[in-house]
């Protein structure tokens, strides 16, 4: 059965439908938290500045503020409706100071240069106005040796089910745009619906 087209400028605007959303994508977003956590925990990451590029509800951000305990966590999304949602359920799992969600454009991150370990981007490579202009971004406020991991959507038959994969690039698309962008280099892995990029150390 098809599913309702996402409206973006809903997410944006629309509290009802934002909380909606985040319902419907909590355990997806979750997978990815828990995914990232074995990754950064097998890598050898212990804490460190964590920094996730288009956030949306924070719920990738609450799973690793609660393995790294010592990790500073911010999430970074234009829509305020999803940036509430993710404010009210860090609140409720007593984070503090050290989770935070705030309000600003991924094509202009507002941190300096070499500020974060790790730099997180899910779901956002497909959405963006400027994707490449974002994917340096990504680079500036990543340090040198930091963590980097990228995930979006596969464009496939699976759009014929569902209507926001036709939106997402092929795997070629994705490394034709990232060879265009400043950003290190990395491997791609690749599913029935994502495709995956993880920066080299």
């Amino acid at each position: 059965m098809k599913r309702e087209p996402l409206s973006h400028e809903r997410v944006f605007s629309d509290e009802v439908y934002a909380e909606d959303y985040a319902r419907g994508h909590w355990r997806m977003a979750e997978k990815f938290g828990l995914e990232y956590t074995k990754k950064l925990s097998t890598q050898g990451f212990e804490g460190g500045r964590i920094l996730d590029v288009g956030c949306g509800f924070g719920a990738t951000n609450l799973v690793l503020a609660k393995e790294f305990v010592s990790s500073e966590i911010t999430g970074i999304d234009l829509s305020e409706p999803l940036l509430e949602v993710a404010r009210a359920k860090a609140n409720e799992s007593n984070f503090g100071s050290r989770v935070r969600f705030e309000k600003a454009d991924v094509h202009e991150i507002p941190f300096e240069d070499n500020s974060f370990e790790v730099v997180l981007n899910v779901n956002m490579v497909h959405l963006v106005e400027h994707p490449i202009q974002m994917l340096n971004e990504i680079e500036r406020v990543l340090i040198p040796q930091g963590f980097l991991y990228i995930a979006d959507l596969r464009r496939s038959w699976l759009g014929l089910l569902e209507v926001e994969i036709k939106s997402g690039l092929s795997v070629a698309e994705a490394k034709k745009l990232f060879a265009s962008s400043d950003l290190r280099l990395g491997r791609f892995s690749w599913g029935l619906l994502w495709w995956k990029y993880e920066g080299k150390r």
